[in-house]
């Protein structure tokens, strides 16, 4: 069987300086034969000349990226594939859509194998999105009718799903300013690669042929799960980026929480950028809460069952899974009242006061006269959260791949303040 052929991916928002470095690495690229596409190609756009032995491809919006990198495969001309993707793509999602084709394609001479996930960011103008609510649509850059999505929870994708961060025009901004730059993109993804450069001038073999690529490493790779892992970058008082874990073992109140969420909490004690996690709701015994939140706008809606509410002969039959569980149910070494129903957040941000932030959602939770009251007066609470659709699989993936659920936002004036729910009308905070 033929090698597959390795593919570097450039993502980064549209302004980044994802051409710049794609055209260095191809001027530097010594000899190296590199077949090029170029995803969401604008009218007249081009390249530097390539050097020998390179080809490059122009693909329009809605051209479809895989058939023509088996094409370019499958012609044998070429010693490694690089990919300009759309300002607006995932690296992550494209690399899955290229190991489906291996898996599923029609041979191995059509066959790519993903090297390298790159993720090029404005030194400029990153931390700036990544504090505001600017929806895609405000700047004309949406992919489709349907796509609600915010340049902040854009810039969060192509951060946490990657090999390599490339901190591009590091010429603009301070040093002060690029250590803080690298302590919140480290803090997002702690296994990545920072580099920075001017005009896309990075040495090519940190970008092209690493071999870093590893799918499990990446999709669990983000600082919010390396936090929960307890993996954590440490916090650095010089440039006030930290993490914080929350974690409790009581519900929440639905309309204390709810309440909560429509205030400026999330930036009224330091700067919160990124927040994800589990919630539980009294009154919601059934189901985890999904909270996702990017910049100015947060998702929350159901994440899945608590393992607690199923029958234990639905738990996973491999024993090391079901250990995880069975640990889920167990808080200092001792059963837990009510099984893995917890609040696990983590909140990553900019001179973050933990104390404030933990008692703000410390206020949320039921006091012991209301846990006293039990699980039948939790019923009656009010509870403005909108219902969750139970659209889990039938085996119950209680990984809790969270999903996009109920919208709201925080941090420009454009838009509403507060957080509110996926369903009605997204908010800023």
């Amino acid at each position: 069987m033929a090698d597959r052929l390795p593919v570097t991916v450039l993502s980064g928002f549209p302004g980044a300086g994802k051409t710049s470095l794609l055209n260095h690495v191809l001027a530097h690229g010594a000899g190296v034969r590199v077949g090029v596409l170029v995803c969401g190609a604008q009218h007249g756009q081009a390249l530097a000349p390539l050097p020998a032995g390179c080809e490059a491809t122009m693909l329009p919006s809605g051209e479809p990226l895989l058939a023509e990198t088996a094409r370019l495969a499958a012609t044998g001309r070429f010693d490694a594939l690089l990919v300009e993707a759309d300002g607006l793509d995932e690296p992550l999602a494209i690399a899955q859509g290229f190991l489906f084709a291996a898996e599923h394609g029609a041979g191995p001479d059509a066959a790519v194998q993903p090297d390298t996930l790159v993720t090029v960011v404005d030194a400029a103008t990153v931390l700036r999105d990544l504090n505001e609510a600017e929806f895609l649509a405000d700047r004309g850059l949406v992919q489709g009718q349907d796509d609600d999505r915010t340049v902040a929870e854009v810039l969060v994708a192509q951060i946490e799903g990657c090999d390599v961060i490339v901190l591009n025009k590091a010429d603009l901004v301070g040093a002060a300013e690029l250590a803080r730059l690298r302590a919140v993109l480290q803090a997002l993804n702690p296994r990545a690669d920072i580099l920075e450069a001017s005009f896309g001038k990075v040495p090519p073999g940190r970008v092209q042929g690493t071999g870093r690529f590893d799918f499990e490493a990446v999709a669990d790779g983000a600082g919010w799960l390396a936090a929960l892992r307890g993996e954590a970058p440490a916090a650095n008082a010089a440039n006030g980026v930290s993490t914080l874990v929350y974690r409790r073992r009581r519900p929440f109140h639905p309309q204390r929480f709810a309440d909560l969420i429509h205030t400026e909490w999330l930036r009224e004690h330091g700067s919160v950028l990124r927040s994800k996690g589990l919630f539980w709701l009294a009154g919601r015994m059934e189901t985890a809460g999904d909270w996702n939140q990017s910049g100015g706008v947060c998702r929350h809606g159901g994440a899945g069952a608590w393992w607690a509410a199923l029958d234990p002969a639905e738990w996973p039959a491999d024993a090391a899974e079901r250990a995880e569980v069975e640990a889920d149910m167990h808080d200092g070494g001792a059963p837990a009242p009510f099984g893995d129903r917890r609040q696990e957040l983590v909140l990553i941000g900019l001179d973050l006061d933990h104390a404030a932030l933990q008692a703000r959602l410390d206020a949320c939770l039921l006091s012991d006269a209301e846990m006293a009251a039990g699980a039948d007066a939790w019923a009656a609470y009010p509870d403005p959260f909108p219902a969750w659709v139970d659209d889990f699989d039938d085996d119950h993936d209680h990984g809790h791949d969270h999903n996009h659920g109920d919208d709201c936002g925080c941090g420009d004036p454009g838009h509403d303040h507060g957080h509110g729910s996926h369903g009605g009308p997204p908010h800023a905070n």
